[in-house]
């Protein structure tokens, strides 16, 4: 299973009826309906699946499926 597919499902487990198949590689995460709240919970349980760690001042900047999928593919191994 492609990174992309595997974010798309944790955002749909922790945002219940949110349908993540439809989220856009370059849709901001804010304007498909996630807040801050959730894009936090979604970040945690990104880390913990891919063991990779994002630093508490960068979570701003992965605010689309397309930049937090190209981070988590960057770091997955590092």
């Amino acid at each position: 299973m492609a990174v992309s597919d595997d974010i798309r499902t944790i955002i749909a487990s922790v945002i219940e009826g949110f349908d993540a198949a439809s989220l856009g590689m370059n849709s901001p995460f804010m304007e498909a309906g996630l807040d801050s709240l959730d894009l936090a919970t979604v970040l945690l349980e990104v880390q913990e699946k891919f063991g990779v760690e994002v630093p508490s001042d960068e979570e701003d900047q992965y605010d689309t499926l397309a930049k937090l999928t190209a981070f988590v593919e960057a770091n997955q191994n590092a």
